[in-house]
C-alpha cells in the first residue's frame, strides 16, 4: 500500500487536474509534501491542488507557495511568449519543425504553469541547420552545445532544444523504431512547415520517453502525470494501435503496469507489487532520476555487451584506472590531435588526482562501490519485474 506521504501528494495532485476536493491522510505532513513539489517540479499544480482541497496554512507557508506560482508563471508565459515567436519565425522561413512533449503538454493542463519544462523540444531537419542557425541568432539566441540527438540554445531562462532525432542513437532499441522520426510527422496543412504526429503515435512518443528515462535512472511524478493528462484529453485514441507498436518496442508489459498504477492513483485501483515499486522508483526519483541509478543504469547496460555482473565491475574498476579515450579527451583537449599521447595523459591524470584533485579519486571509488555485482543485478531485477530491459543488440 502508499505511504501517506504518496496518498496525500498524489490527492492533492488529483485535485488540482480534477478541480474535485480529495480528503488526505491524517498523519499526512504538508511540509513533506511541499518538499516532494519542489523536488518534482511540480509546485504551481501542488499549490493549486491545496487550494481546490481547501486547506488551511500558515501565512508563511502560504505566502512562499503563492510567491513560488506566481515565478513559475511569469516564467511559463515568457516561455511560451518565446516559443511563439520562434515558431512564427520558423514559418515565415520555412523552416520545418514538429514540438514535442512538454511543448504540446502545456496546454493540456488545466493551467500552463502547472506543467514546468526545462527547455522546450522540437524536431528539426538537420539539413536546415545553417538557416535555422541564423534565425536562432537573430531571435536573440546563444547556442550552448551539441549532444548525440540536439543542439542546445539558450536565451536568458529559456532553453530551446532543436532534435536532430527524437530518441538519442546510443538507446538503441528505441531508436532503430523512431530513426529521425519524420516518419510520423504530417503538416497542419497542405503548405504548412509544422509537423504534428497522430494522437496515437504522439502518445507512443511521449510513453517511450518516460520508458527511457525510467530505465535510465528514474523519472518524476510530472512524467508520470503527463501520461495520464494526455490520455485524459485525448479519449479518443486507438488503443489496439498502441499496444500493436508498444509490443514493437518491447514496452507493452511496460505499459500495462504503468497504467496500472496511474489506475490506483487516479480511480482507486488494486494496487500490485508492479504499482507499489513504481510509485516508490517515481516519488523517490525526482524530475530525471537519481545519481547512483544513472550509474547502475549504465553498469547493465555494460552487463549486456560484456556478460556478467561481476565482469562489468571489473571493467568498471579497468576504466577507472585507464579512463576511456573518449572522455580523456574532454578533460585533455590536445588528445584530439594527437591520440597517441593517450598512455602519457593517463600517467597526467593519476598525477593530478593524487596531488592536485584529491575529490575525484573518493568520487571514482564511490561509484566503483555502488556498481557492486550485487546492485547491478537488482538493478537489472526491478527492471524485468515491471516489464522493462535494455534491448540491444
Amino acid at each position: 500500500m502508499m505511504d501517506t506521504l504518496q496518498t496525500g501528494v498524489i490527492n492533492i495532485i488529483k485535485a488540482a487536474l480534477t478541480g474535485q476536493k480529495h480528503d488526505l491522510p491524517e498523519d499526512f505532513d504538508l511540509e513533506a509534501g511541499i518538499a516532494v513539489a519542489k523536488k518534482h517540479q511540480i509546485s504551481a499544480l501542488f499549490y493549486y491542488g491545496v487550494l481546490a482541497c481547501g486547506l488551511t496554512l500558515d501565512p508563511a507557508t502560504t505566502e512562499n507557495l503563492f510567491q513560488l506560482t506566481c515565478q513559475l508563471m511569469a516564467f511559463s508565459t515568457n516561455q511560451s511568449y518565446e516559443i511563439s515567436r520562434l515558431f512564427q519565425s520558423f514559418d515565415k522561413n520555412k523552416v520545418d519543425y514538429m514540438p514535442l512533449k512538454g511543448t504540446i503538454l502545456k496546454k493540456m493542463y488545466p493551467k500552463t504553469e502547472m506543467r514546468i519544462m526545462s527547455d522546450a523540444d522540437i524536431l528539426i531537419r538537420t539539413e536546415q541547420y545553417e538557416a535555422i542557425k541564423a534565425i536562432m541568432v537573430e531571435l536573440g539566441y546563444t547556442e550552448k552545445y551539441e549532444s548525440d540527438h540536439e543542439f542546445v540554445w539558450k536565451k536568458g531562462k529559456v532553453f530551446i532544444e532543436l532534435h536532430k532525432h527524437l530518441i538519442p542513437s546510443y538507446n538503441k532499441d528505441y531508436y532503430a523504431y523512431y530513426g529521425d522520426g519524420w516518419r510520423l510527422g504530417k503538416p497542419i496543412s497542405n503548405d504548412s512547415t509544422h509537423y504534428t504526429m497522430a494522437g496515437e503515435d504522439e502518445f507512443i512518443y511521449i510513453f517511450t520517453h518516460f520508458a527511457k528515462h525510467y530505465r535510465d535512472a528514474g523519472v518524476g511524478i510530472k512524467h508520470i502525470l503527463d501520461i495520464w493528462v494526455y490520455k485524459d484529453n485525448k479519449k479518443n485514441l486507438n488503443e489496439e494501435y498502441i499496444l500493436s507498436e508498444l509490443k514493437k518496442l518491447q514496452l507493452d508489459k511496460f505499459y500495462k503496469n504503468v497504467m496500472d498504477t496511474l489506475d490506483v492513483w487516479f480511480n482507486n485501483g488494486t494496487p500490485t507489487e508492479q504499482t507499489e515499486l513504481i510509485t516508490r522508483i517515481i516519488f523517490d526519483s525526482g524530475v530525471y532520476g537519481t545519481h547512483k541509478n544513472h550509474i547502475l543504469s549504465a553498469a547493465v547496460k555494460s552487463s549486456k555487451r560484456i556478460g556478467t555482473a561481476k565482469k562489468t565491475k571489473f571493467v568498471g574498476v579497468l576504466q577507472a584506472i585507464f579512463l576511456p579515450y573518449n572522455e580523456m579527451i574532454l578533460s585533455y583537449g590536445v588528445l584530439r590531435k594527437i591520440p597517441v599521447l593517450l598512455p602519457v595523459m593517463w600517467v597526467v591524470r593519476w598525477f593530478e588526482a593524487i596531488f592536485i584533485r584529491k575529490g575525484a579519486i573518493k568520487a571514482r571509488s564511490q561509484k566503483l562501490k555502488i556498481m557492486a555485482s550485487k546492485n547491478i543485478s537488482n538493478y537489472q531485477d526491478a527492471l524485468t519485474f515491471v516489464g522493462l530491459d535494455f534491448n540491444f543488440k
